[in-house]
């Protein structure tokens, strides 16, 4: 826990409490251990002022950014002075940087501590940028403490421009060398109590080749960055007040960068994306070594599916159109719908990430997709769409429901397996609810607004909120549509809106399944009558048949799908199920936006609510 004193408060709770003293100063200088959880500040180790006649070091930080420095080639590297620091440092080699691999934006989710879609920096021309909204740290930091003394030197004009709200000394010399001097003259004798440098020269050896140590100019970019660094830590423990000094020291990657990983290190996950892998290491001379490994991935599995494309290939699988009927529900029904999909990249990326889609139906009951609908009938019926980084729900139809609703499940990561289920269920009163699943884990991650209603805080993107969406009115999705895997046209963003996709394992259940049945068989790789509700199944397609263009239904209906448009077979081979999203990666491993909630609580300035910071800490006494 953290600890804040009031002078006055202080000195009446002294009285008497001379072993609550000792034993708290043992604390102050004891290493730390890695925690990791979410309350704002539990997790400091500050000066503690008013505490009479005891003498505490002062708090210092020095801030290193590495732009392009991929995470496990510096692992990798020969770096004595980084690695000097590791008995000392909670540190990892799988770090995360934004999924978008710009410049700008990771710069922006490093001294901000708010992620682009708050700070909205997506291109290094900063355009649209809402910096003025979310400034860096260093601003919210002397609005609290004026006389906090901040200086930053970059080697990109753009970082000294655009990211240096705040800071009584902003310069950008030109270069990772004259970076370098600066920084170690100003170190000596200056008495900033947060100084930053920004090197850019491994970036600029990585984009020549690829972010590796077999190409010698990236090697040899990581080995002098190094050096550099023995130097700038040189000059802090020269200083003539060092002792009398608590240095924090943060060295870390703003991204990693383009590189092919030999395929049986590729597991797909985002922690196989190069562009992603960083670096981060927080030193301090009490700290105790913690690494932070990569964590769990997922469930391998194995077999084969079809490849849906969107226009021109549009790939489908439809039913009959004398079966369909079967998979109305009407208004008064309770059902539950699950499949598992791979998202591909996405080749329209613009700064958005690799697998960032806009509103494309990739499955559903309806004969096109999106919102419209005008008078009744209207356009009723369902579709699961990929949505921005994440997926959504979309249904529509019935009395009051017409133009129907939009409910938004949380994020899942690209090229690996994921199992998506929808619960829609009447309840007593009359009203029909409906529950989101991703990998099994409740989530909704939009404010539906007035087409459906619940309590508790509206979710996020990266906050998603587990609860159930009541719709309004007297919801009836009932059409003459056939049941559908893949294309659909209708509601799509432009080159966003081509899916790429392969499912598998699609199966629809007459009955609402409970929670703890969804979250405990959403990532099985089949199903069989071990389940407890096999015999509720109306339709179930493994989609596994490896040829052919018939996807056999196992269920009573004999419901099979058949495929149209350009499609193929692919094999999957021990690929993964259920891999954390990077929302859920955000608790396992360090991220760029938690180095400016780190800074606040080294030097024990509370976060403010209005400030809207996303990090977390990862200190703890």
């Amino acid at each position: 826990m953290r600890y804040f004193f009031e002078k006055n408060r202080m000195k009446n709770k002294l009285k008497g409490m001379k072993n609550f003293k000792s034993r708290l100063i043992g604390l102050s200088l004891a290493g730390v251990l890695l925690v990791a959880c979410n309350s704002e500040f539990d997790k400091v180790v500050p000066e503690s002022p008013g505490m009479g006649g005891i003498e505490y070091k002062k708090p210092k930080m020095l801030y290193i950014i590495a732009d392009g420095a991929r995470g496990e080639s510096v692992r990798d590297a020969d770096i004595p002075n980084i690695k000097a620091l590791i008995p000392f440092s909670i540190y990892s080699w799988n770090s995360l940087a934004d999924e978008n691999g710009v410049n700008a934006t990771n710069w922006a989710d490093m001294v901000t501590g708010v992620t682009k879609a708050k700070h909205n920096v997506v291109s290094d021309d900063f355009a649209g940028n809402k910096l003025a909204e979310y400034p860096a740290i260093f601003e919210r930091m002397k609005s609290v403490n004026p006389k906090l003394r901040v200086a930053v030197f970059a080697s990109t004009a753009s970082f000294k421009d655009k990211l240096t709200a705040g800071a009584d000394v902003a310069e950008s010399p030109g270069s990772d060398l004259a970076v370098k001097d600066k920084l170690v003259d100003f170190i000596k004798t200056d008495t900033a109590s947060i100084i930053v440098g920004q090197f850019h020269d491994i970036d600029v050896a990585g984009k020549v080749s690829e972010y590796d140590l077999k190409f010698p100019a990236y090697k040899a970019a990581i080995g002098a960055f190094d050096t550099r660094v023995g130097e700038i830590i040189a000059a802090v423990k020269s200083r003539p007040d060092y002792s009398k000094e608590n240095w924090m020291i943060i060295i870390s990657s703003n991204k990693g960068g383009q590189y092919t990983l030999p395929a049986g290190q590729d597991d797909k996950t985002v922690f196989s994306n190069t562009k992603m892998n960083t670096f981060n290491m927080i030193y301090n001379a009490n700290f105790k070594q913690t690494f932070i490994g990569k964590p769990f991935v997922g469930n391998f599995w194995s077999g084969n599916s079809p490849r849906f494309l969107g226009d021109p290939e549009k790939t489908q699988a439809l039913t009959s159109a004398a079966i369909s009927p079967n998979f109305n529900f009407g208004p008064d029904s309770s059902f539950t719908i699950s499949v598992k999909v791979k998202k591909r990249k996405n080749p329209n990326n613009t700064g958005r990430g690799d697998y960032y889609y806009q509103w494309p139906s990739f499955m559903g009951k309806r004969n096109t997709a999106g919102w419209g609908g005008g008078n009744a009938p209207g356009n009723p019926g369902w579709d699961f769409c990929l949505f921005q980084n994440g997926w959504r729900f979309f249904a529509a139809g019935g009395t009051d429901f017409i133009n129907g609703i939009e409910i938004g499940g949380a994020n899942f990561s690209g090229d690996t397996w994921h199992d998506l289920t929808v619960v829609v269920e009447r309840k007593p009163d009359g009203s029909r609810y409906v529950r989101m699943y991703t990998d099994g884990v409740l989530g909704v991650t939009n404010d539906t607004g007035g087409a459906g209603s619940y309590d508790g805080p509206k979710g996020t993107k990266d906050n998603p909120v587990a609860v159930e969406v009541k719709l309004a009115g007297k919801p009836n999705f009932d059409n003459n549509a056939p049941l559908r895997l893949g294309f659909a046209p209708g509601e799509m963003d432009g080159p966003f809106g081509k899916i790429d996709v392969n499912l598998a394992e699609f199966k629809i259940f007459n009955v609402a399944l409970p929670d703890a049945v969804v979250k405990q068989y959403a990532c099985d790789p089949s199903i069989d009558r071990s389940h407890p509700y096999y015999d509720n199944l109306v339709g179930y397609w493994p989609l596994n048949e490896g040829t052919g263009n018939k996807l056999g239904d196992l269920g009573p209906l004999t419901a099979d799908l058949t495929l149209g448009g350009t499609f193929a077979w692919e094999p999957y081979n021990n690929e993964l199920m259920c891999s954390p999203s990077l929302s859920n990666i955000s608790t396992l491993v360090p991220k760029n936006i938690d180095i400016p909630t780190q800074i606040l609580s080294w030097f024990n300035i509370a976060r403010q609510t209005s400030w809207g910071l996303e990090g977390k800490v990862w200190i703890s006494r």
